[in-house]
């Protein structure tokens, strides 16, 4: 995919699409402290996932697994964490965040809880993710 996605209504953007699944956009983002992490953004402008339609909601299970297991075969990630927040964005997407390192070890903290700032990868990084997670929805 080339180009950036955006809806039409609401103006949510993603810069840097992958792949096109069933009902959404599989996008990177860009974050070193989760390399690997993308965000699937439904395909249609829709606010709230209970007002789906039912055979779009499959579809964006569907889209979530697949996506999930792509990330993490591409990142070497052990574990996919999911985030899908309806109160910052009025657009239906999830977060696909991939978790490296001693987290079960860790004391219990929120799934975002990170010492570091967000900060972009190293150049070359992302495009070898991009590609790598591309490979693995195939």
């Amino acid at each position: 995919m080339s180009g950036g996605w955006r809806c039409t209504v609401c103006d949510f953007a993603q810069p840097r699409p992958i792949a096109r699944l069933r009902a959404t956009t599989l996008a990177f983002y860009d974050d070193a402290r989760f390399p690997g992490r993308a965000v699937l953004v439904l395909g249609e402008h829709a606010e709230l996932v209970e007002d789906l339609p039912l055979d779009v909601a499959r579809d964006l299970a569907l889209d979530v697994r697949q996506a999930a297991a792509a990330v993490r075969a591409a990142s070497g990630a052990r574990r996919i964490n999911y985030a899908a927040f309806g109160n910052v964005v009025p657009h239906v997407h999830v977060h696909l965040i991939p978790r490296h390192g001693d987290w079960e070890t860790a004391p219990r903290a929120t799934p975002w809880d990170h010492p570091e700032p967000e900060r972009p990868l190293p150049p070359g990084a992302a495009d070898r993710l991009v590609a790598a997670i591309r490979a693995a929805l195939d």
